[in-house]
Formats: structure tokens, sequence, C-alpha cells
């Protein structure tokens, strides 16, 4: 890969504008909506908007404050590179959000077009920023440390981490109704990540167990031109010697797939199961991400 004279790679360069383009997206919508709105939210943001409530604190010092424990954490466990991306990431929205924030328009309308508003734009932010390679610190860093030392799964601790935030702000809040927002929140800006990260390339891939493997595979192939993959098997009940295919379509093909298996093979065993991308001849490439 080409350098220029400075020695920077173009590729950090479009790294490193992206997370700040998306971290000052994430800023508008934690500002604009969720603020004003006292709406609570998850991580560390959600720490610094209950701060800012309770003392006036500005939300932007207060995350990028309590994300300096977790920084430091970073580095020692996941490495230099996470740690530059996070911290580029943490200080660009936290400027943002107490430096351009109070010149905003803030949103002081109807508390669920808050919350649905608020949960899309911070989810395109978060999505651009994790779609490059990079983090908005908090609770990906807790999650990351726990997988990497105690095999808990990143979800489990982003749910739960989330969970106590958004518990503890209703308390402060004293409204119940505001942790049903920030559950809204905390749904739609997921929804709308994976979308970002993943794109609309949500397709099938199918787990076909089969004495017909040739019959089945010559008809997707000639069909669909999709590649299968044979694998040999064996049915514990019956003790017949199977074959396992495993091909993956587009949502569109799913029902010829059924008839194709349904006619060269009316007994054949079939599953179904959503994957969120594929990369390989006849679907993405690497070169359209």
């Amino acid at each position: 890969m080409k350098k220029h004279a400075s020695g920077i790679r173009p590729a950090y360069i479009a790294q490193y504008f992206v997370i700040l383009l998306g971290s000052c997206i994430y800023g508008v919508g934690l500002t604009v909506f969720l603020q004003p709105s006292g709406v609570p939210m998850g991580g560390i943001p959600g720490i610094s908007l209950v701060l800012e409530y309770l003392f006036g604190a500005p939300i932007g010092v207060m995350n990028f404050v309590l994300n300096i424990p977790l920084f430091i954490l970073g580095y020692r466990v996941l490495g230099r590179e996470f740690f530059f991306t996070t911290l580029f990431s943490i200080v660009t929205s936290s400027l943002f959000i107490d430096i351009c924030g109070p010149f905003l328009p803030l949103y002081t309308g109807d508390t669920l077009l808050a919350s649905l508003f608020g949960g899309v734009i911070m989810g395109v932010g978060f999505g651009m920023v994790f779609r490059v390679g990079g983090t908005t610190g908090g609770t990906d860093v807790l999650s990351k440390y726990f997988y990497l030392r105690r095999s808990i799964p990143l979800g489990t601790t982003s749910i739960l981490c989330n969970a106590v935030v958004i518990a503890g702000s209703a308390i402060v809040y004293k409204s119940l109704e505001s942790a049903m927002y920030g559950i809204i929140v905390t749904y739609v800006s997921g929804v709308v990540i994976d979308k970002v990260v993943y794109g609309a390339d949500r397709q099938k891939n199918a787990f076909i167990i089969t004495g017909r493997p040739r019959e089945i595979s010559a008809a997707v192939m000639k069909a669909l031109h999709h590649g299968v993959t044979a694998m040999p098997a064996r049915g514990m009940y019956t003790g017949d010697e199977k074959t396992v295919l495993v091909c993956a379509v587009r949502r569109n093909e799913v029902m010829r797939l059924k008839g194709i298996v349904a006619q060269a093979d009316p007994g054949a065993f079939m599953m179904l199961y959503d994957v969120s991308e594929v990369l390989g001849e006849g679907f993405k490439t690497r070169a359209d991400e």
C-alpha cells in the first residue's frame, strides 16, 4: 500500500475520518434528542447524562474522564491500535458534545419521537465507527476484556452494563417511563448499528441432510448458480450414511431452493437460518465493503 511523504497510509486517514464523522453524528443524537428530553441510555454516556442532570457537569468532559480507566485497561489488554482508535473516538465525540452541543437546536417535543430519532442517529454514528474497526470505549472495552479473560459473551456484558445504567438513571429521574424510553433507544440504535456495519446483506444459509447429494447439488448449481459444500454424516437413529450439503442463498431464492430439494429428494431434512453477511463469489466481495 502506498504512503504519503509523511509516512501515513491513506487507509488510516480514511479510517480516522470516518471515526471523526461517526463520533460527531453520535454526538448530535445524544445532544439534540436525548439530553433535552431526559431520555437515558446505557454505558458511560448514560452515566454522563445522569451527572449532567444532577450536578450540571459537562457531558463531554464526564464522558472522557470516566473512560480514562477503561483506556488504560484497553491498552493493556486489547492493544495499541484499539487504544488509539478508541481514544480518538472518545475525544472527538466529547469535544463535539461540549463545544458544538450548545449551538445545536434542541428537540423538546414528544419523548417517544426523541427516543426513536436519537436511537437512529446514534446508531448511524456508532455503526460508522464500528464499521472501520473503531470503538466508542465504555462498555465496549469491558465487554472485550471479559470475553478475552473470562470467555463471557460480548453481548452479555454489554446488556448487563446498559441495564444497570438505565435502571439507575430511571431512579435518578424518578420515572419508570424514562427506563422504557432508554430501552427503546438501546434497541433502535442496536438495529441501526447492525444495518450500518453489515448493510442489507442478510441472507440465508441452508443445511440439507440428504441421501441424494449429487442430484440436489447439481440442481442448485444449475438453477441458482451458487456453490455447494458436501460433508459426510451418519444418522445416529437409523445408522444410515448421509451427506450434509451447505449452501448460502439470497432471501429471494429460498422458495426456489425448497422446490429444488423437494423435487430431488422429498425425504431430505433442511434447516435454514439467517446469516448477517456473505462474502465470496456470487455474493458481496471484500472490495464492495
